[in-house]
């Protein structure tokens, strides 16, 4: 699990970005955006009001919902986009990372079982990140459904 993990979201990530950037630094107004989670910040793990932060009952092995994987791969692609932002500062590429908010999706306990616990429509969010990306969002912006787009420019 955690070898997948960060195979998709840090390690393929960098590869595919890292692939495609002689022909992003074409572009007249370049833009790179990587979809993040709002459980993969540091900050955020304090929040004991998240269902994904609470503390486990006492014992071993424990039990319950967990996706340390998960949250560190993102954490980690987190510090490789503040790494592109640094990289391609002098060629003008905006960076974002966005997380589009807890969706019901396939992934985790499945569609359904994210629906019922509060979770969003994923077109919902895909608005959103098509709002970040035509440029809707300048120096940040904030508030969709529990969305963010973390702004760098």
């Amino acid at each position: 699990m955690w070898n997948a993990s960060w195979n998709v979201n840090t390690t393929g990530t960098h590869i595919l970005t890292s692939t495609f950037m002689p022909l992003l630094l074409k572009s007249p107004n370049p833009r790179l955006l990587f979809i993040t989670s709002g459980t993969s910040t540091l900050a955020g793990t304090e929040n004991m009001a998240l269902p994904v932060n609470k503390y486990p009952p006492r014992g071993w092995p424990k039990t319950g919902f967990s996706v340390p994987a998960y949250r560190s791969s993102k954490t980690g692609m987190n510090m490789m986009m503040r790494e592109w932002h640094r990289t391609l500062h002098e060629d003008g590429v905006k960076v974002w990372a966005v997380s589009p908010g807890f969706l019901a999706t396939g992934l985790g306990a499945g569609k359904e079982f994210n629906a019922k616990m509060g979770a969003k429509d994923p077109a919902d969010a895909g608005e959103f990140i098509k709002t970040v990306v035509e440029g809707g969002c300048g120096e940040g912006c904030y508030g969709w459904r529990g969305g963010a787009a973390l702004v760098i420019v």
